[in-house]
């Protein structure tokens, strides 16, 4: 799944709800061990519970660079949260 079509599923099932209040919770979905942080391992789960086993740690690592802004490897909730508004999805 590339990243562009990552941001189309997640905007279809949140165009009905508060987006803020669904990405969020989607941020914790995707956040098992409650670090609040999204790291790579969170995304490879993630990547495969949805079926997209295909999915390069390349491509996994480019999603963190894109959304990582204080340059930790990991998302926080605000950095999720920019990437998703950039993505016209709230």
């Amino acid at each position: 799944i590339e990243f562009k079509d990552f941001l189309r599923v997640v905007g279809l099932h949140i165009a009905q709800r508060d987006p803020k209040h669904e990405l969020l919770k989607a941020f914790r979905l995707f956040d098992t061990d409650g670090s609040g942080k999204l790291t790579f391992a969170d995304l490879k789960r993630v990547a495969g519970e949805l079926g997209e086993d295909g999915m390069t740690d390349e491509a996994l690592m480019e999603m963190i660079e894109q959304a990582d802004r204080d340059g930790d490897g990991e998302v926080g909730p605000d950095e999720f949260l920019r990437i998703m508004k950039k993505a016209g999805l709230y």
